[in-house]
């Protein structure tokens, strides 16, 4: 029987202190759905979840959560939380 591979973790992935509160604010706000899974995912992410166990928590799949965390590594949080 064939073994598991572990889930990947997205690689380096730690939110900035200034970037984890405003998500938090941001978080309190009415917000579109799209953009509370956005910062929910951030948030998880920064955590240490896997993509896998993120994207089951928001509700979303795993290349969604991905592009998220890719986008915000390349260009930062308000870039992460809107549309591409």
């Amino acid at each position: 029987m064939r073994q598991k591979k572990p889930r990947p973790r997205f690689p380096g992935l730690k939110l900035k202190d200034e970037d984890r509160e405003l998500l938090r604010r941001k978080a309190r706000e009415r917000l579109t759905v799209r953009t509370w899974k956005r910062i929910r995912m951030l948030q998880l992410l920064d955590e240490g979840k896997t993509l896998a166990a993120t994207a089951a928590a928001v509700g979303s799949a795993v290349p969604s959560v991905r592009r998220v965390g890719e986008r915000y590594l390349a260009a930062g949080v308000e870039v992460a939380l809107k549309d591409a």
